[in-house]
């Protein structure tokens, strides 16, 4: 690639891209001119051992070579959908497609539960032309997954042995109005997006997350997130490529199954910004044994972010208690909000200042307003997840009237800024209504987001979303608020499986909680349900609160591990979900129980 870059002086005085003029194709290749020795990205194929790596110039010219090829076979413009585990090929097919000027599809996970029915959904919605991958996933797929109605041939292209060439070769220079990825939504609330991302897009929010994080010369991340999610391919892989930096993946089933790998590579690597979702914390505490965490040397983690999910105070503590002997600071804690309709970053707490939390009243959040606690029973703790960048606009706006709330009121959050997408795959009557929304008094269109919340302070505190709201007399319920009440529980059941909705019935409204046991769970159901029961309906306005017990792994999660509620609530309705047990507890009377008989060993 011969053509000049555009670049700007950072603070300390050294060259670097300008974002509103590049795009992810400049960055390969301003990096491997630049530093093309430095090992980029390394592989721990089994979460421990190294198995895969690649400089910065080698990562260049395998580009180029997967590019090559695909222009071969394939139209500029043409729609690819990525089918890769979350390896360094993930990384190198997309980086082919880009050079190659195709628009690369991200959001299947191969290894998830329903990937073949979500790979179908997906190449059909984004009308994609091929899919791209290691042939032995390939082979798995299409065996199973059915070929396209109509239109053109559809083709499966494995890239396992293509080769750099002695021959140099040309890339696509791509604009920064170009889309740049269709990524998909996770569907935890309905049916998977594909959202439109342009070069533009990407480039911005990657440079703003350069800045909120305060990335530094020399930093280390470490990436477990899978890379058909936004959060593991733009807040993981793409940062570190914009950046010149370093990333140390690990498979997510890698992790799941042990968890101290995670904190093993931080350690080993000594990585300085590393992260995920609240429940990723939680599964370190429960499953890291204390002489496990004396192996461990986790002083030099600097930023490790919690997003994506609801923030648990009581998680935070857990995990610092737990390894503050191995170094780690709770100051490190870095606290964030973001969505794929906005690329992926839009509010961010501050580099070793760690996260703050504020005590709100539970009642006047449910009627719309921030204010002190009545007493502990009225007490909500929640997370402040930071500021946005100075050139990215957060409104807290009514969803009816669309005029600006007070400061501490609750309203539906609107973003106005360069990295909120152009719309949605092939839906023109949703992308008017979503990323054309207005605020009174503003200029310009907002990003309506969807989720609920408020701003005190500057400060972006997130109540949950508008779809989940439960409804209970003149009280609206945030389901992240009635699980977080349920702490005292942690080691009874699966708090990060847990959903809760409403049910009506002939007796008016119950409020449903289901949530699944640990494993070898062998206690009283009866006692916990009533335990539980009562709990909630001394902390909420319920008249009925029906506990359902499940076996673990029993709820319906995305890829990324979001809970389907809408899915899991109609395939409980339906009885396609075996239940372990129930019991329905009415503060105004005795609670009604059906127990089922638990077959040894099964659970």
């Amino acid at each position: 690639m011969t053509q000049p870059f555009a670049t700007v002086l950072a603070a300390d005085g050294k060259e670097m891209l300008d974002w509103q003029r590049s795009t992810i194709v400049d960055a390969l290749f301003f990096h491997a001119s630049r530093t093309p020795d430095l090992k980029v990205y390394t592989l721990l194929g089994d979460g421990e051992n190294e198995t895969d790596a690649v400089t910065a110039s080698q990562l260049a010219a395998q580009a180029t070579a997967l590019a090559t090829w695909l222009r071969r076979m394939l139209s500029p413009g043409s729609r690819v959908l990525l089918l890769y585990e979350s390896s360094l090929d993930y990384i190198r097919g997309l980086l082919g497609c880009l050079c190659a000027g195709l628009v690369p599809v991200s959001g299947v996970y191969p290894k998830a539960f329903g990937a073949r029915d979500r790979f179908v959904a997906l190449r059909d919605d984004a009308e994609a032309a091929a899919v791209i991958g290691n042939r032995s996933i390939l082979t798995e797929f299409q065996k199973v997954c059915p070929d396209k109605i109509d239109g053109p041939r559809f083709l499966w292209i494995p890239t396992d042995k293509i080769r750099p060439s002695a021959k140099p070769e040309s890339v696509a220079h791509p604009s920064p109005e170009d889309v740049a990825l269709i990524q998909y939504t996770s569907g935890s609330t309905r049916t998977p997006r594909g959202v439109l991302l342009t070069h533009r897009n990407i480039a911005h929010n990657l440079f703003r997350q350069a800045e909120a994080f305060g990335y530094r010369q020399g930093d280390c991340g470490v990436n477990w997130l899978p890379l058909s999610h936004d959060m593991g391919l733009i807040g993981g892989a793409l940062m570190t490529l914009a950046t010149g930096g370093r990333c140390i993946l690990l498979p997510p089933e890698a992790v799941a199954e042990k968890p101290i790998r995670w904190l093993q590579a931080i350690s080993h690597y000594r990585a300085t910004l590393s992260g995920g979702p609240n429940f990723a914390y939680g599964m370190c505490v429960r499953s890291i044994a204390p002489e496990e965490v004396a192996s461990l040397d986790l002083s030099c983690w600097e930023v490790a972010f919690n997003g994506a999910e609801y923030i648990r105070a009581e998680t935070m503590q857990s995990f610092t208690e737990r390894f503050a002997s191995s170094g780690f600071d709770e100051r490190a804690f870095f606290a964030c909000y973001g969505l794929a309709e906005a690329t992926l970053l839009v509010t961010a707490s501050e580099r070793g200042q760690g996260v703050s939390f504020r005590e709100f009243s539970r009642d006047g959040l449910a009627h719309g307003h921030a204010m002190p606690p009545h007493n502990i029973l009225d007490r909500r703790l929640l997370a402040g997840c930071g500021r946005p960048p100075s050139d990215i606009i957060v409104r807290i706006a009514d969803a009816d009237t669309e005029a600006v709330v007070p400061d501490g009121d609750v309203g539906e959050i609107r973003i106005h800024s360069p990295g909120v997408a152009t719309g949605y795959v092939n839906r023109p009557v949703e992308n008017s209504q979503v990323f054309q929304g207005r605020v009174a008094g503003e200029e310009g269109t907002f990003l309506r987001t969807g989720d609920r919340g408020f701003l005190l302070d500057g400060i972006l505190y997130v109540t949950g979303r508008q779809d989940n709201r439960i409804r209970l007399g003149d009280s609206v319920l945030d389901p992240e608020d009635i699980i977080a009440c349920l702490g005292g529980f942690e080691d009874d059941i699966r708090l990060f499986s847990t959903a809760v909705f409403e049910e009506s019935t002939e007796d008016g409204t119950t409020l449903v909680l289901v949530t699944e046991l640990p494993s070898g769970s062998a206690g009283d159901l009866t006692q916990l349900g009533k335990a539980i029961g009562e709990k909630i309906c001394a902390h909420f306005p319920a008249s009925r609160c029906r506990i359902v017990f499940l076996r673990a792994s029993a709820i319906l999660k995305t890829p990324s591990g979001k809970i389907r509620v809408g899915e899991t609530k109609k395939e409980l309705l339906q009885g396609n979900i075996p239940i372990l047990g129930e019991y329905t507890h009415s503060p105004l009377g005795s609670g009604r129980v059906r127990i089922l008989k638990i077959a040894e060993g099964k659970m």
